[in-house]
């Protein structure tokens, strides 16, 4: 309202109870309301079919859980509220099970800049958190999800709609209108405790747990990309196009996901030799993960911290080296602490050296196998084939002798 008229020409609602809302609140304006629906909603359950293309997208193993990560914006959101969250999950979390994105209300960046909020997960990065710095990003990562940790922003909302598991790292009711869909998503949702098991979270959710709640967010579910188009063109005395429109799928985004870049690897062998691994990102803070017994230091060349650098006890290089075997030979002795380096000497082969002077080739693309046969090299026996298994998949390497200096 502006000296007692009502300012818009149309009042765009997604649902008839927003009506009824502004009804109350403001009868003047309601004449002015048209309920046409919510078409990002309609997008993203009409993507749902993608959901694995979005998740291998986003470098996503089969058996990789994705928690989303969504902050809106203000000191009570749920970064306002604990601006370390991510970090501590990247640390808590292991890499090998669980893979973190984060979404941002894009008025954080605007706010406070793209530098420093580049800056602010500059570590979170680092330790291989994924950092959406496109705005539409978080829509197919939304349909990949399998939990996602957020506040009284939609997309928390939208995670709930489609049939996510949420939890919630800041519930502000204060924020919004009691009688709201989001505030009743905030009465009923799980809050992030200490002692929350994401695990258990998401293996006992139901997916329609919060139907009575998410069917608020539209009346007219599907159709919303007519019913606008169908207003603009009246507002503007325009007939519309007869090709009625179409409900485009969200894009597959274009992303390299981050890896870690130093973490600590944990190894366990069945009777038949098969490996489990368990990674767990770190940084030269993380003095508790560090000192965690049975495990092994992996730092990439590409970690800034000397301090990790001289800790590790496998250093890897990640990007192809132009004379691998002098790389290894010339890494080790300069890192006295180190018992085995490893680089790339092509896309699908780590060529690796021991302290005892082994040289050989592991035919993977996947690091992880670097620390398998760290944890099983003695000095004496060489395995031809190592085998890893992730979730309910075993895969396999093989392993070629290239030299003994």
């Amino acid at each position: 309202m502006h000296d007692g008229r009502v300012v818009a020409t149309h009042i765009v609602l997604s649902h008839e109870e927003q009506l009824e809302r502004l009804r109350a609140a403001c009868p003047e304006a309601a004449a002015r309301a048209v309920v046409a629906g919510d078409p990002c909603l309609d997008r993203l359950q009409a993507s749902t079919p993608l959901r694995e293309t979005y998740r291998q997208a986003l470098g996503l193993d089969k058996d990789q859980r994705l928690v989303v990560v969504s902050s809106t914006w203000g000191n009570s959101s749920l970064l306002g509220t604990n601006m370390s969250l991510v970090l501590e999950l990247a640390h808590e979390l292991p890499h090998d099970a669980y893979r973190i994105a984060v979404a941002l209300h894009p008025n954080i960046v605007r706010g406070h800049s793209s530098w420093q909020t580049k800056r602010w997960f500059d570590e979170c990065t680092r330790a291989g958190v994924l950092v959406f710095d496109e705005e539409d990003h978080w829509r197919p990562a939304l349909v990949a999800a399998d939990l996602t940790i957020g506040d009284h922003g939609s997309v928390t909302f939208y995670s709930a709609c489609l049939g996510t598991p949420v939890v919630l790292g800041s519930a502000p009711e204060e924020t919004v209108h009691p009688d709201s869909p989001i505030a009743q998503l905030l009465r009923a949702a799980p809050r992030l405790e200490p002692w929350t098991r994401l695990d258990d979270v998401i293996d006992a959710h139901r997916p329609g747990k919060y139907a009575e709640i998410t069917e608020l967010a539209t009346s007219v579910p599907g159709k919303a990309a007519d019913l606008l188009r169908d207003l603009w063109y009246s507002t503007i005395a325009l007939p519309p196009p007869a090709v009625a429109p179409s409900l485009k799928a969200l894009p597959v985004p274009a992303i390299a996901p981050p890896e870690p870049r130093a973490w600590t690897a944990e190894v366990s062998f069945a009777a038949d030799g098969t490996a489990s691994l368990s990674r767990f990102p770190v940084d030269g803070r993380s003095k508790e993960t560090l000192a965690r017994a049975d495990t092994h230091l992996v730092v990439g060349t590409d970690e800034p911290d000397i301090a990790l650098l001289r800790l590790a006890d496998v250093v890897m290089r990640p990007d192809i080296a132009r004379d691998p075997d002098t790389w290894t030979a010339a890494t080790l002795r300069a890192l006295p602490g180190c018992r085995l380096t490893a680089t790339r000497a092509s896309d699908d082969e780590w060529r690796v050296e021991t302290r005892d002077g082994l040289v050989l080739g592991i035919d993977t693309a996947d690091p992880a196998f670097v620390s398998v046969f760290h944890a099983l090299h003695d000095g004496e026996t060489v395995p031809r084939e190592l085998r890893l298994r992730r979730g309910s998949t075993i895969y396999t390497a093989k392993v070629t002798v290239r030299a003994s200096r």
